[in-house]
C-alpha cells in the first residue's frame, strides 16, 4: 500500500495564509464601522441643529402670530445664530425687525412733534443700533436716509443748545451741571467746538481746589488721590503735579525696620523673616511709606555714634526724630518648629495581569487575560512646619505703640507611594473580598502612586513658605495702619 508523506511546511502555509486573510478582514469590518460612527454622529449633529434652529422658527412665529413682536425677534436670532442660513429664521426677522424699527422711527417722529429733541435723539439712536444688530444676521432693514439727515439736523441743534447751557452753568460757577453737559456734547458730536477742553476744566476746578483743601486740613492722601485724577483728566492743570508731588512729601510715612530677634531654637530665621518683610515693604503698591532698611539704618547710627535697642520711649524718641522716621517695626521670632513622622509602610496584596496565547482547532490565536496575586509596599511620610511672631510697630513722634500683634503660621507636606517589583504597567488593587479590581480607575491610583515623588519638601523649602505668608501678613497690618495714620 503506498503512503503518502505529510510535509508540515505544506499544512503551515495554507494556515498562515488563512489567519492573515482573516485579520485583513477583520480589520476592514473595523475601519468601516468607524466611518460609519463618524458620518452617523456627524449627521446626528447636523439634524439636532437643524431640529433647534427650526423648533426656534416655530416658537417665533407662534410669537408674531399672537403679536409678541420683541419675542418674536429673539426667537428667529436664535435660530439664527444655530444655523445662519435658516430661510425661514431670515425671513422671519425681517417681518418682525421691520416693525420694531418702525416703531422706534415712530417714536422719533413723535417725539420731534412735541419738540422735545432729547427723546427723539434717545429713539433714534435706538432705531439705529437695533438696525445695525439685526444686520449682523444679513438682515439689512428698511431705513430711509431722510431720517438719518433728520436725526443730523436735531442733533446739532440740541448740542448748539447744550453748549450754550453748559457755558450759562459754568459762569455761575455751576461745574457739576456744566461738566455733566459737556461729557453729553461730547458724546453726542465728538470735537464740537472747545467742548473737550471745557468739560475738562469744569471737572479739575473743582477737583483741584478740594484737593487744596484738604491739604491744609493735613488729609494728604485725600489731596493725593484727588489730584491724581485732576492729572488724568488734564497733566497740564495749573501746577497740579507739582503739588501732588507736595502732598506725597508731606504725608511720607517714613519706617525704620529693626533687626528681628530671634527667640526660637531655629538658626538664623529671624534674618529670612526679615529680608522677606523688607522685600514685601518696599514692594508696597501704598505710595505713602517708605521704609528705611536695616543697612542704611546702621551707616546712620553709626554717623551718629549710636546703638538702636530696646526703642520704646523717653530719649529714644530723639533718636526717631534724628533718623526722620514716623515709626520703628521690630519684632522677635517667639517660635519656629518642624516635626517629621517616620516614613511608614504597609505591604499590600494585588495583581499583576498577564495573557495566555493559545491555537484553537482551527488555527485561530486566541488571548486569556489572567491575573496572578502579588505583593507591592505602599510608603506613607508628612512633615509640618509653624512659625511664630511678635511685632511691634512704635511711633516716633509719640511712643505710642501704633500696632501690636503676633502671626502664626504654618505648612505642610506629605508623600505617598508604592515600590513594586514586578511589570507596573500591568498591576491591579483587591477588591474588599480580596479578590482582583480589574477597573481602569483604580489600576490608574496604583500607576500614579508608584510616579509620586518620595522625598519630602525640606526644611529651608517649608519655613521659605512660612517666612513669606508672614511678611504678606506683616506688610498688610502695616498698610492698614498708614492709611489710618494718613489719611
Amino acid at each position: 500500500m503506498a503512503r503518502i508523506l505529510f510535509s508540515p511546511k505544506i499544512i503551515t502555509k495554507p494556515i498562515k495564509k488563512y489567519i492573515l486573510h482573516q485579520k485583513i478582514h477583520k480589520m476592514n469590518r473595523f475601519i468601516s464601522s468607524c466611518i460609519l460612527l463618524l458620518a452617523t454622529t456627524a449627521l446626528s449633529l447636523s439634524l439636532d441643529s437643524c431640529q433647534g434652529a427650526k423648533s426656534y422658527v416655530k416658537r417665533g412665529e407662534k410669537m408674531e402670530a399672537a403679536g409678541m413682536i420683541d419675542s418674536a425677534v429673539d426667537y428667529y436670532i436664535t435660530s439664527l445664530q444655530k444655523k445662519p442660513n435658516n430661510l425661514e429664521a431670515l425671513s422671519g426677522l425681517n417681518r418682525t425687525g421691520q416693525i420694531i424699527l418702525s416703531r422706534h422711527l415712530s417714536s422719533f417722529d413723535e417725539a420731534l412733534l412735541r419738540k422735545d429733541k432729547e427723546s427723539a435723539i434717545r429713539n433714534f439712536m435706538n432705531a439705529d443700533l437695533f438696525f445695525n444688530k439685526v444686520l449682523k444676521f444679513k438682515v439689512s432693514l428698511q431705513f430711509s436716509e431722510s431720517k438719518r439727515t433728520q436725526f443730523e439736523t436735531v442733533k446739532n441743534d440740541h448740542v448748539e443748545e447744550l453748549y450754550t447751557t453748559a457755558n450759562s452753568h459754568l459762569e455761575k460757577l455751576e461745574y457739576d451741571l456744566a461738566f455733566e453737559l459737556f461729557e453729553e456734547i461730547t458724546s453726542l458730536v465728538p470735537g464740537f467746538k472747545d467742548a473737550d477742553s471745557l468739560a475738562d476744566f469744569s471737572y479739575c476746578t473743582p477737583a483741584y481746589d478740594l484737593a487744596m483743601l484738604s491739604m491744609e486740613n493735613k488729609l494728604y492722601r485725600s489731596a493725593y488721590e484727588t489730584l491724581s485724577n485732576v492729572i488724568q483728566r488734564d497733566q497740564t492743570y495749573k501746577d497740579a503735579s507739582e503739588r501732588r508731588d507736595e502732598s506725597l512729601e508731606l504725608g511720607r510715612f517714613t519706617i525704620a525696620l529693626v533687626t528681628f530677634k530671634n527667640g526660637s531654637n531655629r538658626r538664623n530665621i529671624n534674618t529670612k523673616l526679615n529680608s522677606y518683610v523688607e522685600q514685601n515693604l518696599m514692594g508696597s503698591s501704598d505710595p505713602f511709606l517708605v521704609v528705611v532698611d536695616r543697612e542704611s539704618l546702621d551707616v546712620i547710627l553709626q554717623e551718629q555714634q549710636l546703638e538702636l535697642s530696646g526703642i520704646t520711649t523717653g530719649n529714644d524718641l530723639e533718636i526717631g526724630s534724628l533718623l526722620g522716621v514716623k515709626a520703628i517695626l521690630k519684632g522677635t521670632v517667639t517660635g519656629c518648629a518642624v516635626s517629621t513622622t517616620p516614613l511608614r509602610h504597609d505591604n499590600k496584596l494585588g495583581y499583576e495581569k498577564y495573557l495566555i496565547e493559545t491555537i484553537d482547532s482551527e488555527g485561530k490565536k486566541l488571548s486569556e487575560t489572567k491575573y496572578r496575586s502579588v505583593g507591592y509596599t505602599e510608603f506613607y511620610q508628612s512633615t509640618e512646619a509653624t512659625l511664630s511672631f511678635s511685632l511691634k510697630l512704635v511711633s516716633m513722634e509719640s511712643g505710642a505703640i501704633l500696632a501690636s500683634k503676633t502671626i502664626t503660621s504654618n505648612t505642610e507636606d506629605r508623600i505617598r507611594y508604592l515600590k513594586y517589583g514586578g511589570n507596573a504597567r500591568n498591576l491591579y488593587p483587591t477588591k474588599s473580598n480580596g479578590s482582583v479590581n480589574g477597573s481602569s480607575r483604580g489600576h490608574n491610583n496604583l500607576i500614579g502612586l508608584l510616579g509620586e515623588r518620595q522625598d519630602l519638601k525640606n526644611d529651608n523649602t517649608m519655613l521659605d513658605e512660612i517666612s513669606r505668608n508672614i511678611a504678606a501678613q506683616i506688610q498688610t497690618e502695616i498698610e492698614r495702619i498708614i492709611k489710618k495714620e494718613v489719611k
